[in-house]
């Protein structure tokens, strides 16, 4: 069984908003860390993510935004689960109004698209195609294409992490309670 991993800010909470300067890729292009390809060439660590002044708040156990960023404590869990396909780099959060610097989060890219949505059985929107970009009002993962996969990004829309129900477990063993685990029908991306 599979799940969409996603972390939404806790009611009465203000989430802080993280921003990130892309770095060039040797070929020119910048560095897109939702696409679930590997690095030609890692970053320069630590990675430099900074937070604006009046944007300060909490810093979520995984924020998916310009550049994903998930908390050392779940990278060790998903590590001790078997998931194999997570780089994770070194990274400084820089709070520009407060001016701490908080090293609790690494930066990371999911090595793996994999096309699992059961476009039989979902309610999407195509208009930019049937890869990369398909805005989901209901998501069918067929277990079949997912392949045993314990976590990776669904190549019809990458903006979604799939979670294998073996990931859930094992964060929930480690007392990681601040993600959520969608049953993909009820997953919007």
């Amino acid at each position: 069984m599979y799940f969409m991993l996603t972390c939404q800010t806790p009611s009465g909470v203000e989430s802080a908003l993280t921003s990130y300067r892309p770095d060039k890729l040797p070929s020119g292009l910048r560095r897109n860390w939702a696409v679930g390809k590997r690095f030609p060439t890692a970053p320069a660590t630590p990675v430099r993510v900074e937070i604006e002044e009046g944007e300060s708040g909490v810093l979520l156990e995984l924020i998916t935004g310009a550049i994903p960023l998930m908390t050392r404590r779940l990278a060790d869990v998903l590590a001790a689960a078997g998931v194999a396909n997570v780089e994770c780099f070194d990274t400084e959060i820089h709070d520009l109004q407060t001016g701490e610097v908080h090293r609790s989060h690494v930066a990371f890219n999911i090595v793996g698209a994999i096309a699992a949505a059961d476009l039989s059985k979902s309610k999407f929107d195509a208009s930019q195609g049937v890869m990369v970009a398909v805005d989901f009002e209901s998501l069918a993962i067929d277990p079949a294409k997912a392949r045993e996969a314990l976590l990776f990004r669904l190549a019809e829309s990458v903006n979604g992490i799939v979670v294998h129900q073996k990931v859930r477990a094992a964060i929930e063993k480690a007392g990681i309670d601040t993600l959520t685990f969608l049953p993909p029908e009820k997953w919007v991306g």
